[in-house]
């Protein structure tokens, strides 16, 4: 014999929603009145009983967040009329990735909900990223040497390199990123060929490539260069972009 529960569907989803550690959801009347709130999620807001605040205005609810709720209470105005809206939410402690919707009996707007979802983490990783990509973008632009990014395959294109090339070769950076193959015509034209050769090969196959050659400054004189370039692969190995560097070894 198969005992079936006596939980309705709906206690399913209250204890769904009231378990669920990340997230919570919502809904307002027309009068923007809370009518239902759950979500495991709410202490995060320091809301330990719900019921405390169904019942309450919103803005009341919301008046400690960001300038003082008004972008949470504009979305559900905007909902109010039928115009869903997505953003994310944040204080010091806490962020989350919230979405607003007008909830329809039939043809008729009788209120809105939302959902929110704990974006923490991810703030703070991101974050992270950036600060880190600062610094490493500070360290690489005060190096005495040049490096680059060049996507695979022709004509050889450049989508990032550092300063320190004006600095080795007199032409702006904006030069090197907007005219295909400039580096090509840079290259001293007694090395152009055997260059050339190795440098096919990255681009066309994502192949590592280290040599030394001469290169033409904008003021005429040759400047010869250490040039290392390696791919840059996917989690399967294949290759996505090649970086590199340049190094004045006449310096």
């Amino acid at each position: 014999m198969v005992l079936r529960s006596r939980r309705t569907p709906q206690r399913q989803l209250e204890l769904l929603l009231e378990q669920l550690p990340s997230s919570f959801v919502w809904t307002i009347d027309t009068d923007r009145r809370l009518t239902s709130l759950a979500g495991g999620a709410l202490p995060l807001l320091g809301v330990e009983d719900p019921d405390a605040v169904v019942g309450r205005e919103l803005a009341d609810v919301v008046a400690d967040a960001t300038d003082g709720g008004t972008v949470i209470v504009d979305a559900h105005d905007r909902a109010l009329t039928g115009e869903a809206t997505t953003f994310t939410e944040g204080a010091r402690r806490w962020a989350f990735d919230v979405h607003v919707q007008p909830l329809l009996d039939g043809d008729e707007i009788v209120g809105a909900g939302g959902i929110a979802i704990d974006a923490s983490k991810r703030r703070l990783a991101e974050q992270a990223l950036v600060e880190s990509e600062a610094r490493f973008r500070t360290l690489v632009e005060r190096l005495p040497i040049c490096t680059y990014v060049n996507p695979l395959g022709f004509p050889i294109r450049t989508t990032y390199i550092s300063p320190y090339i004006e600095r080795l070769m007199g032409y702006t950076v904006e030069r090197w990123l907007e005219d295909d193959d400039f580096w090509v015509t840079c290259l001293h034209p007694d090395d152009r060929e055997r260059v050339l050769e190795g440098a096919g090969k990255s681009h066309a196959y994502g192949e590592s490539f280290r040599g030394t050659y001469r290169m033409i400054h904008k003021d005429g004189r040759i400047v010869t260069v250490l040039d290392e370039t390696i791919p840059v692969s996917d989690e399967q190995g294949n290759p996505l972009f090649l970086q590199g560097f340049l190094l004045d070894i006449d310096d």
